[in-house]
């Protein structure tokens, strides 16, 4: 779910691991289908979030296009609380520390939460934060630097002020869920390192769209992305512009996220790619996906045009400037162009010796039954300067009982093409916003 006032979307929850430094530390990440995970509501079945993963994407494709002047469409909807494919993260804000989730999210910016008094909320299990109840609790003022930062990240609603001079924001979602709050600082705790005054959206008015029969329980979002309102780019002298998550594809695995020093990826098998911010929106990191190979069958991508921005860093040479599809770490099914999916969906039932079946509920495209256990043939993505084979563990899930699909599906009519986290479980994932590039190397991420 992109955002289309401030080019916020949605971050999943993190819990803690350990702590080193400041300047490098790694926090765990929960499984959308994790029974720890507090977004998952325990009386959906086992293959309600790869049913919900395929709704998100759909949504924040729409609403990806949207932010860009597409336009979009709303018919593809899904609960704030389900976070198809998103990862969970648990942060602290306030004096004295107060735990909230939210999805870690590569699609947003700026950090947001529900907060009391709430006068309008989606419901949620876990307690709201209170303002009154931490020391270190701001509200920004409408001629601050703050202020100006939110309005810089654009939209309606962005930057505009109460009554009472403070700065207010409003996210408005692809799928009508909105947030509209107070822009406030406050002391952000990650992994037991703290770090004050940092700019986040304290939400009194929420509204999430109704997808059968959810609970909500997630709190908001953590911004990863590449704007100047993310705690990335906000606390950029202690991270360095850098972080790394490696997503394990098993529930009941850990997986992780490091900042800073300890998100540096290199090494054997390291392959990088440069990332561009894209044409309109510089939140989101465009890569150029060149061509996807089947076996040694190879599937040509159109490129991009060029976008003709420059680094986010003065004196930084731009290393690339194109981008014809999104790397999110919050959407969890990769969507491609339609010409391109039919091409690969060809080559795959070529390649593969048993016969397709049908979702029984229309959403994935490719299906086999388990019983054939069929082998996947070997699918790489090749990116400028990197090959990066897809993890079939990721690529075919499984579901409905006795029914696993791949989760690559065709765009219609978005024209906004998303890499999910599902194509890239089991790697490490490092971004580097100084350089401009994003690093791929194959992990055991249970492990890691």
């Amino acid at each position: 779910m992109a955002l289309k006032s401030m080019g916020l979307t949605v971050l999943s929850v993190f819990a803690l691991l350990y702590a080193q430094t400041i300047n490098g530390f790694t926090v765990e990440l929960i499984h959308p289908n994790s029974l720890s995970n507090p977004n998952r509501n325990p009386s959906n079945s086992q293959f309600h979030w790869i049913r919900q993963a395929y709704n998100h994407t759909r949504s924040r494709a729409a609403s990806i296009q949207s932010s860009l002047g597409g336009g979009g469409s709303a018919k593809f909807k899904t609960d704030i609380e389900s976070y198809g494919g998103g990862y969970a993260m648990k942060y602290s804000l306030g004096t004295p520390p107060f735990e909230i989730y939210g999805i870690a999210d590569t699609g947003s910016d700026v950090t947001w939460t529900q907060c009391e008094p709430c006068i309008n909320c989606f419901s949620q299990s876990l307690p709201l934060f209170d303002p009154k109840h931490s020391k270190s609790y701001k509200t920004v003022s409408c001629d601050s630097d703050a202020c100006t930062l939110v309005k810089s990240n654009g939209g309606p609603g962005a930057g505009e002020c109460s009554g009472e001079n403070v700065c207010q924001y409003q996210l408005t979602y692809g799928d009508n869920t909105q947030s509209i709050g107070d822009v406030a600082t406050d002391t952000l705790t990650i992994g037991g390192a703290s770090f004050k005054n940092v700019v986040f959206g304290c939400g009194h008015k929420n509204r999430a769209t109704s997808y059968g029969n959810a609970t909500h329980n997630a709190t908001g979002v953590v911004g990863l992305g590449y704007s100047n309102g993310s705690i990335v780019t906000q606390l950029d002298k202690d991270f360095g512009g850098k972080f790394a998550y490696c997503l394990s594809s098993q529930p009941d695995s850990k997986s992780h996220i490091s900042f800073g020093k300890d998100a540096i990826v290199n090494g054997t098998g390291a392959v990088s790619t440069p990332f561009d911010a894209g044409p309109y929106n510089s939140t989101l990191y465009y890569l150029s996906l060149e061509s996807i190979s089947i076996g040694n069958q190879s599937i040509p991508f159109k490129k991009s045009v060029s976008s003709n921005v420059g680094g986010r860093r003065a004196g930084i040479k731009k290393t690339s400037a194109n981008g014809n599809i999104v790397i999110d770490s919050g959407t969890g099914v990769t969507i491609i162009p339609p010409n391109e999916f039919d091409n690969l969906k060809s080559e795959l039932t070529k390649q593969i010796p048993a016969t397709p079946i049908d979702d029984p509920q229309g959403q994935y495209s490719l299906c086999y039954s388990t019983i054939d256990k069929i082998e996947v043939p070997k699918i790489v993505a090749h990116f400028s300067g990197a090959d990066v084979e897809l993890s079939p563990r990721g690529s075919y899930i499984e579901v409905e009982e006795g029914i696993s699909c791949f989760t690559i599906i065709p765009d219609i009519g978005f024209e906004t093409f998303i890499f999910g986290s599902l194509s890239v479980v089991d790697y490490l994932i490092g971004y580097d916003l100084e350089a401009q590039t994003v690093t791929f190397k194959s992990t055991d991420c249970s492990k890691y």
